[in-house]
């Protein structure tokens, strides 16, 4: 199990997010979206792309994503409350699926 560095996406955008192998134990990810009295102020997503030729499912914080083959998901973090609580990410399969976390509006 490793923990997936969130990437910041500012408002002005960014081409350059990296993706790194699912790991098999599974993943986790430091926070999650931010919010103050109930609005959103940053949202955390984990995009999830199956280069496999099956389906698998990529579960964050408990929700279950399958993702067919070939395509790409792009998961909410939930906020697990304070203190940035890590979330555990789970793959049904981990072969040829690549993960990468990003903040949108830091």
């Amino acid at each position: 199990m490793a923990a997936i560095t969130i990437q910041n996406v500012t408002n002005a955008g960014n081409a350059d997010v990296a993706f790194a192998a699912a790991n098999s134990g599974g993943d986790t990810i430091a926070g999650g979206t931010r919010s103050v009295g109930g609005w959103e102020l940053e949202t955390v997503a984990l995009i999830a792309i199956n280069g496999h030729s099956g389906s698998q499912t990529v579960t964050v914080g408990g929700v279950a994503v399958p993702i067919a083959a070939g395509d790409t998901a792009v998961i909410p973090v939930p906020n697990e409350g304070l203190n940035d609580a890590s979330v555990a990410v789970t793959y049904s399969g981990v072969t040829a699926l690549t993960v990468a976390a990003i903040r949108l509006g830091a």
